[in-house]
């Protein structure tokens, strides 16, 4: 499809513009090459070689607009994990009972955690500051959380199918009563994700949207990026625009102030 062949190529831009600047520095090849004369002058014969195809695909505006997002989202996503897993870490160290368990009662490890956190705390603070980045990741958490609801929904509904679990399970009663009573955790899971209305009127609008648009289309002079916004409730308070094409729009801005 058109989507797969613009990732695909943005993909191979990204994979050429890495290789051509590990080339370029010396530094850096000697330690991917750990030395190897041999192995640095055939990361350097690959640079040389994609070099043309490189710029080509660099000479395509349109294509490089939408790679700048795809590069930017990428950005972003990797904030977002950077983020909860210093705020994971900083909640554990505040919790002596979690500190314990995770350092197995070693104060070493435990004084290790503390000062990273410590070290840590003006990033943390930084990316908890960032707005930007910060609603970005909250849409991320929306997306998740409606995967995960789609998929205990259609759990639920095999359990509910005999025929389609006879067929699953090869006719074994006993696999298909394990199934079931598996889940009948995963109901619970799910009753309590579908009270929650403002994810769910999220989760439909997300749906509706991927359904009429979000489309990204690479024809031979160029391509086209088509969204429209699901609105996402944030705590009860506010709301939140995203799609696929939102979340593009968020992480170009952030890229954007980031080179500010």
């Amino acid at each position: 499809t058109g989507a797969t062949s613009t990732k695909a190529q943005c993909r191979q831009v990204a994979r050429l513009t890495e290789l051509a600047s590990l080339a370029a520095n010396q530094t850096r090849l000697d330690e991917v090459s750990k030395g190897n004369a041999t192995r640095a002058d055939a990361l350097k014969a690959k640079a040389t070689d994609g070099a043309a195809q490189l710029a080509t695909l660099q000479a395509n505006s349109t294509l490089m607009a939408v790679c700048d997002q795809v590069f930017a989202a990428e950005a972003m996503e990797d904030a977002c994990g950077q983020l909860q897993r210093m705020e994971k870490l900083a909640a554990v160290t505040a919790n002596a009972t979690a500190l314990d368990l995770r350092t197995d009662g070693n104060a070493t490890k435990a004084n290790a955690l503390k000062a990273k956190v410590t070290a840590d705390a003006d990033q943390l603070a930084a990316l908890q500051g960032n707005a930007t980045l910060t609603a970005f990741c909250a849409g991320l958490d929306t997306q998740d959380a409606c995967r995960n609801l789609a998929r205990l929904q259609k759990e639920v509904s095999l359990a509910a199918n005999t025929t389609a679990l006879d067929t699953k399970f090869n006719g074994n009663a006993t696999k298909v009563a394990d199934f079931q009573a598996k889940t009948e955790k995963a109901q619970a899971k799910l009753a309590a994700l579908q009270a929650n209305t403002t994810l769910t009127d999220a989760c439909a609008s997300i749906a509706s949207t991927k359904d009429a648009s979000g489309s990204v289309d690479t024809a031979t002079n160029g391509s086209s990026t088509s969204s429209s916004g699901a609105t996402v409730g944030t705590s009860g308070a506010g709301s939140l625009q995203i799609s696929l094409g939102s979340l593009l729009g968020v992480a170009a801005l952030f890229v954007g102030a980031i080179a500010l």
